[in-house]
């Protein structure tokens, strides 16, 4: 037994040697992309941090591989062969993508890889063009490079055993320490993405899927005493539905619309990646919205608002129904809970409803979260023929009808009636990879732009290296000038309520700070309004439904709960209330941001506001505060998601039967 297992490290020795290796050729790869792809990086400390980064997460996998190993070398050894060629090629690979992906999309993967079937992924790839035969060709060439040297090593081995046991023994000891200990000190970082750069690619996708796993499995934190005790909210009316409830949003609206004789109608338009870093002067890339810009100006506009999340999955159930999270997003419950959302109040007060959006509306289970809440009119990408026009795509493939259409659409499906509606409308155009048609057109308006002299040295350098972003987001704009200019030919424009805004900003457009990634426009215009108005409180996608339903309730007499489960309380300071933290679910296996006051807590590090620019701080009494808000937020949101019950059937049942 003893002789096995020694040749089984000598031969291990071989193969982490030969992993050590091709991982670090991966590593100056990373780098040199990043160098040759991002425009101002700092280079030396970033090649540093992610040298070391990296060397832990490959030290720790070659002891954890090369214990599986020897264990299967012992049984028998084809079995550790195949082993080892298997995992030590996929490790390497995987590298490549992981850091490839990242440096497209500027997120890293995690397990929200998880959270979309076959056919959504599927689509994802074939819009974003990787779904190619070069690409395949690539990789099986990269798999064939990879894969010859595994296989060379396992023809041979070291003469001594100790070099296998010394990459287990590093690996495992590494393990024991602090990794704090182990990086750069006082390293700063110019943005977001530089920041994310240097860590290894592959540790955060393993230990987020790790996280995932052991969420999935909560006997097994148990077992190590990581388990919070469950709180209700401390308003709540019963601790086993803990964000129900009363409902008592004051009317903050009314006051700066004129009342009408007939209950207004409602639109709400969602534009892809439409952030405040672009579509404000304020912004640090300039304004690249120019007539959701002059909108905002007639407007009431809030300068400070934040998303609910740094992807679009969450963008419905907040913006309709300032839903909480559950496990992976709102939307990832198979079975929809009973809940209001404007959607169901509205169409139980005599409204028509309506969704338009030119992509597959079956896509992160919008569709079910529709049919859920009856609306009457859901209008996707299989609802227009051929006088609309496709996104351009990858080989054909694109994400489905661009803006144009789907606004065009709206205006010719929702009569003008006597009937009051809302309507939700979900861009596409400013979607990556910002392929759009009568792109010459749009490329002469944003030359324009930067011809102007309104933008700063700082924000033109911005805008240049992120030229094909702005682009797209110049023809959303566009898209949003022609449906207003058409919809004030209807007479029912004058009695319309408009809000505008994104579902988050781009992550393509390099991040300048952590915030930046929720920081988005919100505006609220009608004919109706009395004056124009600016705020700079910050709020956020869940204070939209409370002050809508509050509006209409107060001044059309509207029947709304009297209870709700309603994660925002509403556009208005409160000071009765005190603070109201605001939970960002950054992706579908990431919750880990959280505003509080003028403090941001992400991902255990805290950083101070101001105007929604930030600073990382170290102040440990003021980061237990959030951080212990921020744990009953995240207790409520499991214990909902266990009983996946936001308030008894029976409220909800008799609210719909009174109507």
């Amino acid at each position: 037994m003893f002789a096995i297992l020694s040749q089984g490290l000598k031969k291990w020795g071989a193969f982490a040697t030969v992993l050590i290796l091709l991982f670090f050729i991966g590593v100056g790869a990373e780098w040199a992309w990043y160098t040759y792809t991002v425009q101002d990086l700092k280079q030396s400390p970033i090649a540093l941090s992610l040298f070391l980064d990296n060397l832990l997460f490959v030290c720790k996998t070659i002891a954890v591989l090369g214990i599986i190993y020897s264990i299967l070398n012992s049984i028998k050894e084809s079995w550790a062969k195949l082993f080892a060629l298997t995992t030590c090629t996929l490790f390497v690979v995987i590298h490549y993508l992981l850091f490839l992906y990242f440096s497209e999309s500027h997120n890293m993967l995690g397990a929200d890889l998880l959270f979309y079937n076959s056919a959504e992924m599927r689509q994802i790839l074939q819009a974003s063009g990787m779904l190619s035969v070069t690409n395949f060709a690539l990789i099986a060439i990269l798999i064939a490079l990879t894969f010859t040297p595994f296989w060379m090593s396992s023809k041979t081995w070291f003469e001594s055993k100790y070099v296998g046991l010394a990459f287990i023994g590093i690996g495992l000891v590494l393990f024991i320490i602090p990794s704090d200990l182990l990086q750069v000190q006082n390293e700063t970082h110019a943005n977001d993405f530089s920041e994310n750069a240097v860590k290894s690619k592959g540790a955060y996708f393993f230990n987020s899927n790790l996280d995932n796993y052991l969420s999935n499995h909560p006997e097994i934190t148990e077992l190590f005493g990581d388990s919070n005790d469950r709180i209700a909210s401390t308003d709540g009316i019963d601790e086993s539905f803990p964000f129900w409830r009363k409902e008592t949003t004051p009317d903050f609206l009314g006051p700066y619309l004129r009342k009408s004789d007939q209950t207004p109608n409602l639109v709400l338009v969602m534009i892809e990646g439409l952030g405040h870093a672009y579509s404000s002067p304020q912004g640090y890339v300039g304004n690249f919205t120019p007539f959701i810009d002059s909108l905002g100006h007639k407007s009431l506009y809030w300068e400070n608002t934040l998303s609910s999340a740094g992807r679009t999955f969450a963008a419905i159930p907040t913006l309709t129904g300032s839903l909480p999270f559950g496990k992976n997003g709102f939307l990832e419950i198979k079975k929809t809970p009973e809940h209001f959302n404007l959607y169901n109040v509205l169409k139980s007060n005599g409204f028509e409803t309506g969704f338009f959006y030119g992509g597959n509306s079956s896509f992160d289970r919008i569709r079910e979260f529709l049919e859920y809440s009856e609306v009457d009119n859901i209008v996707d990408q299989f609802s227009f023929n051929e006088t609309y026009k496709k996104l351009p795509g990858n080989d054909g493939d694109s994400w489905g009808y661009e803006d144009q259409a789907v606004f065009r659409k709206m205006l010719e499906v929702q009569k003008s009636q006597n009937q009051p509606y809302f309507n939700a409308i979900l861009t596409l155009s400013s979607h990556n990879p910002f392929m759009i048609n009568n792109p010459d057109y749009y490329e002469k308006m944003y030359k324009n732009r930067l011809a102007t002299g309104q933008l700063s040295p700082e924000q033109k350098k911005w805008s240049i290296n992120n030229k094909k972003q702005l682009i797209s987001l110049l023809n959303a704009d566009d898209a949003v000038r022609t449906f207003f200019e058409n919809y004030k030919k209807r007479k029912d424009f004058k009695n319309t309520v408009f809000i505008i805004t994104g579902d988050h900003s781009m992550p393509e457009i390099t991040l300048q700070s952590k915030i930046d990634r929720f920081h988005v426009p919100l505006v609220i215009y009608s004919p109706l309004l009395k004056e124009a108005k600016v705020f700079n409180n910050v709020v956020s996608h869940f204070d939209i439904v409370p002050s809508i339903l509050a509006y209409y309730k107060a001044n059309y007499n509207l029947n709304t709960p009297s209870s709700v489960a309603w994660v925002g309380r509403g556009l208005m300071q409160n000071p009765e209330l005190g603070i109201i933290g605001i939970p960002i679910m950054k992706s579908k296996s990431q919750l880990i941001d959280y505003v509080y006051g003028n403090y941001h807590l992400e991902d255990k590090q805290l950083y101070q506001l101001k105007n929604l620019e930030e600073s990382l701080i170290n102040r440990p009494a003021m980061f237990k505060k959030v951080n212990q808000n921020f744990n009953q937020f995240k207790t409520m949101n499991s214990k909902f998601y266990e009983t996946q019950k936001l308030l008894p059937d029976s409220v909800v049942t008799n609210y719909f039967k009174i109507k």
